[in-house]
């Protein structure tokens, strides 16, 4: 073992160099240009003009066919982007209206990339479909794209005979910079029987970071321009009635007035939020994770906890902070920032219902006790490819319990990239936790949890090793811990190709192996399998996963099965307003309740996309599990999501959410019903208002005598406004 581990750690300091990206100084005007909804860019004059475009999507090589011109340049107050876009098939093009960060019917679009810092940590991701509409994200290259995030900033878009122009403006008081170069990148997406890229600069799939490859440009101004502040006062209220335990009770009307608060200076973002509300997050969906050891997990959508937060975020072997566990904020506040080191990011909040979190997770006796939370990370740049070195704090403190309830942890992350097809991600957290009892006293418990990974990845070969583990005492009071007492190893080996022409688009076959342990050493699950994915030119994909060899242990180790499964996926994303996908799954497995062995077997249908300016999402699932010997339905779960948002002119949407999830068996027995109906406006990501009704009702299985109950069911209204100086 030893032995491997030197000519592992040999291979990686022998790998070949990443390439140095290219540099160049983008021209700096006193007069910003025009972003009226015209095509003419005489008002652009001066700017600098980039059109050498190559291919990233299939494939990065070949010819690019779509001929893109760029015109970039810094303004007074903000940073410049107009794209020429044309089509050799110009009524190919897919644009329509859409609510903002709304993917669904694939539309064109084009956009860049943008560090600010130029510490190659993370990027900015803008771009603009043909008719003008938003996408924002965050990128990194260890988690990759996130579009929950929301930037202040303006685009226009419209389709010409030869393709779509869009134009776009950055203001610098959105973005945190420091002095000398930025990160920065065009790209463009072309949905047709493939979905080709193209991208400035060029990019090579040899080398397997991706913000290394970012172009390095000078001639940001870097003195304070634009307005730094944002005030965002809010007032929401709801009209609402519950029905249980008192069907006579009455009607509650509450109303809440709040602001968010945001100071975006050269190298720090301050921000603060009063009294929140978050009645326009879609309602969360069981996953219908059946028949798991493990949590269900549900991402955060609210938006005071996305912004700044991808260093709060990083994930080893488990969470270590999880801004879901503070649940009603009464008030936070955050502060952002970089620094010639590296980048950071502070929080602080009151929670009104923190207590309640841990209470339902059964870590504690806290239900409706209100926390103090806090949590600090600091990322160390180490090197300009994207390498860093993190470290995580977070405190929660349980307000009315006895002494020093709550728990603290300490996380260290170190993320190195090792030449042009290495990559070693390690981690290690420490916690330590005092929680309240039923009986009034505090029962103190400390953990550790690890992870060490060490990836190779080439233009057609990858593999990766992953050994992580977490101590039976770990728990987490600001974070989200899946299974405690646990190790696991696992290990894969992956071909994959990408080719811009023939019938084949995409495709990659993976060997993967996996192991779980309870800490002292009793088996928990071992599994190998095969997965393999293929996409051709029409947009059709196909799925294949199946657990060649498999075992099961119940948790005390002394029942298991041999356990085996098959699913298959079929897509189809051709057109833009029927993308289709269709899955179906049988095996044999341990059903833990019972310690028993038992056949599954799953189904799902979805479709998703855009009619005009009707973007509708529909998905049914099922899952059914029967006990093998008997063929006794155990459980069967039943899913039907729907939702669809109406974009209308001058930034109007209608928006829909509605699901029904039904359980029945003889282990469980319950049915959830939820719909969303609302009127809203949206100018930008920070201005809006809207109008709506919302209604869930729920038969609880865990009750004695079963009965339904209605939750957040009446109407609700909120207005938000944006105020910049």
């Amino acid at each position: 073992m030893r032995a491997l581990l030197l000519v592992v750690v040999g291979l990686a300091l022998g790998a070949s160099e990443i390439p140095a990206p290219p540099h160049l100084a983008i021209p700096r005007v006193s007069t910003a240009p025009s972003m009226a909804k015209d095509t003419d860019l005489s008002t652009w004059e001066g700017a600098l003009l980039i059109t050498d475009f190559g291919m990233i999507m299939p494939d990065d090589k070949g010819v690019n066919r779509w001929r893109t011109t760029a015109h970039v340049l810094f303004g007074p107050d903000a940073f410049y982007l107009a794209v020429e876009a044309e089509d050799p098939e110009p009524h190919l093009v897919r644009g329509f209206l859409h609510k903002r960060d709304d993917f669904s019917g694939d539309q064109d679009f084009v956009g860049m990339d943008l560090d600010p810092s130029g510490k190659g940590q993370s990027s900015i991701r803008l771009f603009v479909t043909p008719l003008g509409g938003q996408f924002d994200g965050l990128v990194n290259d260890t988690t990759g794209e996130d579009y929950s995030y929301d930037l202040l900033w303006d685009s226009v878009g419209m389709k010409t005979p030869t393709g779509y122009l869009i134009k776009m403006r950055v203001p610098y008081s959105s973005l945190r910079r420091d002095p000398g170069d930025w990160g920065f990148r065009m790209l463009r997406i072309i949905p047709r029987e493939r979905r080709y890229g193209v991208v400035w600069p060029k990019m090579s799939r040899d080398v397997q970071c991706d913000l290394c490859q970012m172009a390095k440009v000078a001639g940001a101004p870097q003195e304070q321009a634009g307005s730094p502040f944002l005030v965002i006062p809010t007032a929401s209220a709801q009209r609402t009635r519950t029905l249980d335990p008192h069907p006579d009770d009455p009607v509650r009307t509450e109303r809440r007035l709040g602001v968010d608060l945001r100071y975006a200076g050269r190298a720090v973002t301050l921000e603060g939020t009063y009294r929140p509300d978050f009645n326009n997050v879609d309602a969360d969906v069981d996953p219908l994770q059946v028949n798991s050891r493990f949590k269900v997990y549900f991402p955060e959508k609210r938006p005071f906890f996305l912004e700044g937060m991808d260093l709060l975020g990083v994930q080893g072997a488990q969470r270590q902070f999880f801004s879901r566990s503070i649940r009603d904020p009464l008030y936070g506040v955050k502060a952002s920032g970089t620094s010639s080191l590296g980048s950071w990011t502070v929080l602080h909040a009151k929670d009104e219902g923190g207590g309640a979190v841990l209470a339902a997770s059964g870590a504690a006796e806290g239900d409706g006790l209100a926390s103090r939370d806090t949590a600090a990370a600091m990322r160390f740049r180490l090197d300009d490819h994207g390498s860093g070195f993190s470290v995580v704090g977070t405190d929660k403190g349980l307000l009315g319990a006895p002494g020093s309830a709550g728990g603290q942890s300490g996380g260290i992350y170190v993320d190195k990239v090792m030449g042009s097809q290495w990559r070693f991600i390690g981690s290690g957290i420490r916690s330590v936790a005092h929680l309240p009892q039923a009986d009034g006293s505090l029962r103190s418990t400390s953990g550790t949890a690890t992870s060490l990974e060490l990836d190779w990845n080439t233009r057609r070969w990858s593999a990766w090793v992953v050994n992580q583990g977490t101590s039976p005492g770990l728990v987490l009071a600001s974070g989200f811990t899946d299974l405690a007492g646990y190790r696991r190893r696992s290990v894969g080996f992956q071909w994959h190709d990408n080719w811009n022409e023939g019938w084949l688009a995409r495709a990659n076959v993976t060997l993967r192996g996996r192991r779980f342990t309870w800490w002292e050493g009793r088996n928990l699950e071992r599994t190998e399998g095969l997965d393999a994915y293929f996409e051709t030119a029409g947009r059709w994909s196909l799925n294949l996963s199946s657990d060649l060899a498999g075992r099961v242990w119940s948790d005390d180790g002394t029942a298991s099965v041999a356990s085996r499964n098959l699913t298959l996926n079929l897509g189809w994303r051709r057109l833009s307003w029927a993308q289709l996908g269709a899955s179906a799954g049988w095996g044999r497995t341990l059903d833990l309740a019972s310690a028993e062995p038992a056949r599954f077997h799953t189904a799902s249908l979805n479709s998703e996309g855009s009619v005009a300016s009707i973007a509708y999402s529909l998905s049914a699932k099922s899952y059914e599990l029967n006990r093998e010997s008997t063929g006794e339905r155990l459980i069967r779960a039943r899913q039907l999501v729907a939702g669809g948002t109406w974009q209308l002119p001058r930034h109007i949407y209608v928006k829909v959410q509605s699901f029904v999830v039904r359980y029945d068996g003889s282990e469980a027995e319950g049915v959830d019903k939820f719909l969303k109906a609302l009127l809203g406006w949206q100018p930008n990501a920070f201005t809006g208002a809207y109008l709506g009704w919302s209604g869930q009702r729920r038969r609880d299985p865990g009750s004695v005598l079963p009965h339904e109950r209605m939750v957040e069911r009446g109407l609700f209204a909120k207005v938000a406004y944006a105020l910049q100086f």
